[in-house]
């Protein structure tokens, strides 16, 4: 059954329903006829008091599709009404009714008998007129009822299979209409499955087929995306990785032939190592971003950090990068649960980017909004930020003015993704700033 394709699958389930539904037609309605008739059709008729009853006439077959009814009453001294009932009964038949009605507790009994080969059910309801008691009778012929049982059976078995076949054909049409889109996203998703995702999944549906179709297409434009990243990324780090590494190789050479192209040994050997410590620290970025890849799909690390106390930590230790800037710290304590290598690399390296572009003032504030987000903001009177350059901040490899390797950012962003923060970088008056905001957990 798992390795069915849908199709099948469904016209099998619609079809097993149609089946079902037959069968039970076919269980019950023969009860339910037979029911209709011992019940409803078999009730005695009431005799008018307003009439004489002795002048009371044979009462008229029913003739309904070839069976009939009869009807006539018992009093308690075995008189019947109409009195010509006995020219009809045979009164062996006649004196077993009478018997049995003598005999009978219930309200109402239903009896089978056989006169030759002519079968009958009757059935004798017991009552009261004028204090005393009489039964009135009501039976068909076994054999009619029967008759009529058979021909409505068969008549609703060739109905009922033409409706099972209906039924089985629309099963099918169904099955194939509402399997046709989920193929059609099967080969697309193989497609993509092979790097071919170029092309868009085109869903006109509304359903949750039309939405399953609508995830996969926003998952094939996200692939798209993240595949042009990556040959980006992997083009820029080919550029950023080859200049320190011609330098390196092209005044190691140089030296090697007795040439000092800065002047002197110390000199050469001085750009040498400056162009190493440029590898060092990309390669390091790198491996870094690749770190937080791997976090990003893992539980982090979890402690209690104060956030106040880990900026204080690091303003001290980078203020000495250039002591001649002014310095702004407004710090409320606030504590948070997460990885405190990753927010110190976070705030070191959005730091760095405002301590490279201060003028003379650097402000850093820490506090808690009305939103119940953890908000860190950096500013620096620095020049402006080009609004073309500002729209590409984040972009792997993305150097503004005075930019190094263009990761530090792009790094920010992966680890506020892991924290479900918000960056938001914006020209102010006399100067930018960076606004971080962290949810706090519940």
């Amino acid at each position: 059954m798992r390795n069915l394709s849908l199709t099948v699958k469904l016209w099998l389930a619609f079809s097993l329903v149609s089946l079902l539904l037959y069968l039970v037609v076919l269980l019950f309605v023969p009860s339910i006829t037979r029911n209709f008739f011992t019940s409803t059709l078999g009730e005695p008729p009431v005799p008018s008091p307003k009439k004489d009853v002795n002048k009371e006439p044979l009462p008229s077959f029913l003739q309904i599709r070839d069976f009939h009814i009869r009807g006539f009453i018992i009093l308690e001294d075995t008189t019947t009404i109409p009195s010509r009932v006995r020219q009809f009964l045979p009164p062996s038949l006649l004196q077993e009714i009478k018997q049995n009605a003598a005999s009978q507790q219930s309200p109402r009994k239903l009896y089978e008998s056989t006169n030759g080969e002519i079968h009958f059910r009757y059935g004798i309801q017991k009552d009261t007129a004028y204090g005393r008691p009489l039964y009135q009778v009501t039976f068909l012929r076994k054999s009619e009822e029967d008759k009529f049982v058979r021909s409505i059976l068969l008549r609703m078995m060739l109905y009922s299979g033409i409706a099972l076949l209906l039924s089985w054909l629309a099963s099918l049409l169904l099955a194939r209409y509402l399997a046709r889109p989920l193929i059609r996203m099967q080969k697309h998703v193989k497609r993509i499955a092979n790097r071919n995702w170029h092309e868009p999944l085109n869903v006109k549906q509304e359903d949750e087929i039309g939405q399953l179709g609508h995830s996969i297409e926003i998952m094939r434009q996200h692939l798209v995306r993240q595949d042009e990243t990556q040959q980006s990324m992997l083009q820029n780090i080919s550029h950023e990785l080859k200049t320190p590494v011609m330098v390196i190789r092209s005044y190691a050479r140089a030296m090697q032939d007795g040439i000092y192209p800065q002047g002197g040994l110390a000199g050469s050997v001085r750009v040498i190592d400056e162009e190493g410590e440029r590898l060092e620290k990309l390669i390091k970025q790198l491996l870094y971003l690749t770190r937080l890849d791997y976090l990003a799909n893992k539980n982090p690390v979890s402690e209690k950090i104060n956030l106040d106390h880990l900026m204080e930590k690091i303003t001290e230790r980078m203020k000495f990068q250039r002591p001649k800037i002014k310095w702004k710290l407004n710090l409320h304590p606030i504590t948070i649960n997460g990885d405190e290598d990753t927010l110190r690399v976070m705030f070191e390296n959005l730091l760095d980017n405002h301590l490279r572009h201060a003028v003379s003032l650097l402000e850093i504030s820490l506090y808690v909004n009305n939103k119940s987000e953890i908000v860190l903001c950096f500013y620096n009177d620095g020049s402006k930020i080009e609004p073309h350059v500002l729209e590409q901040l984040y972009q792997p490899f993305h150097k503004g003015m005075k930019g190094k390797h263009g990761l530090g950012l792009t790094i920010v962003q992966r680890i506020l993704q892991i924290y479900q923060g918000q960056i938001y970088i914006n020209n102010e008056k006399g100067g930018v700033s960076s606004t971080v905001t962290i949810p706090i957990d519940e």
